[in-house]
């Protein structure tokens, strides 16, 4: 009997031994230890206040991506510096795909004559660009200038007065009112702020003339008659603004300004998780129910690889330090 008994407790030791083996191997293994992404929330950084364009595509989005994914992905405000600090604080983040810059061609504005902290084409992992649009022109329902044609002739005739409003000195808005100056042969008074939305709210108060305002944004506030649109940029007018002329039947042909917004995040997040993010929001993109919510507001969804986002940040890079050389245009 003693025999038996021996070998009853050497099989339960060797199944322990197994189990314990097992478990460490869980434990400790790589493989098993890495969670599938995302597992836990997901930050974009809008790098200007929230109200504007960028800020409410990017709400938009998140709360999509939200839906899909199971996480909850919260879009975080930091304005300053024409969108430098909300960047560089992505750049600065730990590589894993949980922290995100919502940028915008302002980005590509500063990558190409601007002066980030960081290198904007080697210190990032493109992930996708997600829409494109025209800006409007808009002025308060007061204002004198009906037609884009009424404000460039009073800027002819008092130089340097007219005021207009952007995000920041380099943000979109700066540039489109550069090349506006440009093609009409004017010159405006450039006022700065921390976001769109403060030129806005100052157009809207009657404290400057005139902004450029991405038509997420501007259209709603146009068909409400809380602002006036002179002029989309666009080579053809936006279905929610059908009575806003394009600039070519406004009298200024080739002002076609254009933004997009895309998302990137620090350099070095893994493949996998960058084809997960990207695999993502272009099915977001593809939805029907939410391609027809941007496009109504004039903002086309476009989607893609990270290797076409990137070309689209070095063309843009290339096509701004053209402008502001041409114009002489000071950035500091």
């Amino acid at each position: 009997m003693r025999r038996p008994r021996r070998n009853r407790t050497s099989a339960v030791a060797a199944a322990l031994a197994v189990l314990l083996g097992t478990a460490l191997v869980a434990v400790y293994s790589p493989a098993v230890a890495q969670q599938a992404f995302p597992s836990k929330p997901i930050r974009i950084v809008v790098p200007f206040s929230a109200g504007g364009g960028g800020d409410a595509i990017a709400r938009r989005i998140a709360a999509r991506l939200g839906e899909r994914t199971g996480v909850t992905v919260v879009v975080d405000n930091r304005a300053g510096a024409s969108g430098n600090i909300g960047a560089e604080l992505v750049v600065r983040s730990a590589p894993d795909g949980y922290t995100l810059l919502s940028a915008s061609s302002t980005y590509g504005i500063q990558a190409g004559v601007g002066k980030p902290p960081f290198d904007p084409v080697r210190d990032v992992t493109p992930i996708i660009t997600l829409s494109s649009s025209h800006p409007v022109i808009i002025v308060n329902p007061n204002s004198p200038y009906r037609t884009l044609r009424d404000l460039i002739d009073a800027a002819k005739r008092q130089p340097d007065t007219l005021t207009y409003g952007t995000a920041g000195v380099g943000a979109i808005a700066h540039m489109t009112f550069e090349s506006m100056s440009a093609l009409a042969g004017i010159r405006m008074r450039h006022v700065p702020y921390k976001g769109s939305s403060g030129a806005l709210t100052d157009v809207l108060g009657g404290s400057i003339d005139v902004t450029s305002s991405n038509p997420v944004v501007s259209t709603p506030l146009i068909r409400a008659g809380r602002l006036r649109g002179l002029v989309t940029g666009g080579p053809t007018r936006y279905p929610g603004l059908p009575d806003v002329p394009t600039s070519a039947e406004a009298g200024l042909p080739g002002f076609e300004p254009s933004d997009w917004k895309a998302w990137l995040g620090p350099k070095g997040i893994p493949p996998d998780v960058v084809a997960k993010l990207n695999s993502e929001l272009n099915a977001i993109l593809k939805e029907k129910d939410f391609g027809a919510v941007l496009e109504a507001d004039g903002a086309t969804p476009v989607g893609g690889t990270p290797a076409q986002l990137l070309a689209l940040i070095k063309s843009d890079m290339e096509r701004w330090r053209a402008l502001v050389r041409d114009r002489k245009i000071r950035l500091d």
